[in-house]
């Protein structure tokens, strides 16, 4: 019987760590044509959840005597939809439960998101710059070997 090869495939990305929760942003070129749909996506979950609040009437402008608390609940439900969407973009289904349940202030995330968007972008471009500094030494290596085979065949 012959030995089994085997060959572990490493993921690319990056952990985030968020509050408690460690996450992993997946820098695969699938998951970077997502990330950088991110905000459409998301809109098309917020229309969602919007649908399902329309039952509810919202006024123009808001008092304490018109508020009830099914309007800020219904209300809450839409923006708590929206936000938790784009987490599930950026880091996988389930994300944003994981995250609510840990940290369950829905305010703290959304800021958070924010902070999360520019770190990523930050991150991506640092990776970037560094696979194009291995790539330049690599393009200069090969232009050498290539210069010196050259150079042999015309000594000869």
């Amino acid at each position: 019987m012959s030995e089994v090869v085997k060959i572990d495939i490493q993921r690319t990305g990056f952990p985030i760590k968020l509050g408690t929760i460690e996450l992993w942003f997946d820098t695969s070129y699938e998951n970077l044509l997502t990330f950088l749909k991110v905000e459409e996506l998301a809109q098309e979950k917020l229309k969602e959840a919007q649908e399902k609040a329309q039952t509810l009437h919202f006024p123009d402008e808001i008092n304490m005597e018109t508020l009830d608390a099914d309007m800020v609940t219904a209300a809450f439900d839409v923006n708590k939809t929206f936000i938790g969407a784009q987490y599930d973009i950026i880091f996988g289904d389930g994300t944003f439960d994981q995250l609510y349940k840990a940290h369950p202030d829905i305010a703290a995330l959304e800021q958070t998101l924010e902070i999360v968007g520019v770190a990523i972008g930050n991150k991506l471009e640092t990776m970037e710059s560094e696979r194009a500094a291995v790539t330049e030494i690599k393009k200069s290596g090969y232009l050498v070997k290539k210069e010196k085979k050259t150079t042999k065949k015309v000594v000869k």
